[in-house]
Formats: structure tokens, sequence, C-alpha cells
């Protein structure tokens, strides 16, 4: 019988305004389940979506997971913040990234205008629809003043990356992975006929998991 390497601890971050039951997170810790791996999908809203930040969920995740082997997989947001884990914290050996989220601020700053984020400023907050919420949740200006601070770019360290990116992505567009791997030689970046959900290739993206991340003793 394979005997999977138990040192390991694994974690799905998922995206912005989603959470533990997103698509993607059932699917994969389903998975992980059946190779006998319990998949660790932390609650990134931290309880209150309002007033989240990066610096936040960062801190929560360093404090949690601190001192342990971690293999981290990310999804969008989410993979954003694999990347900055991993550039705070060595125990991060190997990171997934499903179409992640690179260039955070600049693209809040585009999709939403200038205007539009000056009247955030000025009210304190603005609504955004959390899909895992199924509501209208107002988001501090914090989050937006917060995201300034961080970036893809302060990962510097030659660790295995796989990212998975679909072609058709509207969200984020693929050259933003297409130009992070092109400065990252350390960096496998695969495509797919896929949208930013990616829902419809997830067996395709649990194989290159398995293959890439899944650690056997």
């Amino acid at each position: 019988m394979t005997e999977i390497n138990s040192a390991i601890t694994y974690l799905y971050l998922h995206g912005f305004a989603s959470g533990t039951q997103s698509t993607k997170a059932q699917f994969l810790r389903s998975r992980f389940a059946e190779c006998g791996i319990t998949l660790h999908v932390p609650d990134l809203n931290l309880s209150d979506f309002s007033s989240v930040t990066l610096t936040k969920q960062l801190n929560y995740l360093r404090d949690r997971f601190a001192d342990k082997r971690l293999i981290v997989i990310g999804s969008s947001l989410g993979g954003l913040l694999a990347g900055l884990m991993a550039s705070k914290m060595p125990e991060v050996e190997r990171l997934v990234l499903l179409a992640p989220a690179f260039g955070f601020h600049e693209r809040l700053v585009a999709n939403l205008g200038a205007e539009e984020i000056e009247r955030w400023q000025a009210n304190g907050s603005a609504d955004f629809y959390h899909y895992g919420l199924k509501q209208v949740v107002p988001l501090h200006y914090e989050f937006f003043a917060d995201a300034q601070t961080h970036s893809e770019t302060l990962l510097q360290r030659e660790l295995p990356i796989s990212i998975l990116h679909g072609v058709n992505d509207e969200v984020v567009p693929v050259s933003v992975s297409q130009d992070f791997a092109a400065l990252h030689p350390h960096v496998t970046l695969e495509l797919l006929d896929s949208d930013h959900g990616l829902v419809n290739v997830l067996d395709t993206i649990w194989q290159k998991i398995e293959a890439f991340a899944v650690e056997i003793d």
C-alpha cells in the first residue's frame, strides 16, 4: 500500500469573497480524502468579511500553520496569499496556484475606477457581492489601502511552483501568470481551456496537483 508523507500539511486558500464550501474547495478536499490526506481549508473571511485585510489573513495563516511543513494550493486571491505566505514562511515547500490574482491592487483600481475608489474611501466601506454568503456585504476601505502593501514581487524564493490558468479568464488575464512565469525559471505554467472559475477542468487540476504536490514516503 502506498504511504503518504504524513509530515506534510496541505492547505487550500480560497479566493476573494468566497469561502470554505466553494466548488473547488469541496472537490479538492474530497480528492485528498480519497488519498488519506486531510486538506485544510481555512476560512479566510476571519469571521467578519467586512473588516478583513490581506495582512490579517497572512497573520492568521502564520499563527495557525507556523512550524509545519506546508504545501499550499491557492485560488485567485488565495493564490496571491499563497505566494505571500511563501515569501514570509520558509515552511512553505511548494505552491500550486490556480489563476492567481497577481497585480491584485492594480486590478482593483482598473476595475472599479478612480471615482469609485474615492467614494469607497469617503464612505469608509463599499458593497461587494460575497459568493460564499450569497449576499452583498460591505467591505471596509482598509482592505484596499492594505492591498497596496502586498505584491507577488515579494516572492523571491526559488521553490517549486505550478500555475494553472484558464486561457479564457476574464477576471485575471492569463498574461499575468505568463509574465510571472517568464521571470521565475522554477515556475511551471499550464494553460487550460477554461475561464477564471476553472470548474470545467477540475479533474485535470487534480491530476496536476496529485503529480506535483502529493508527497509519498
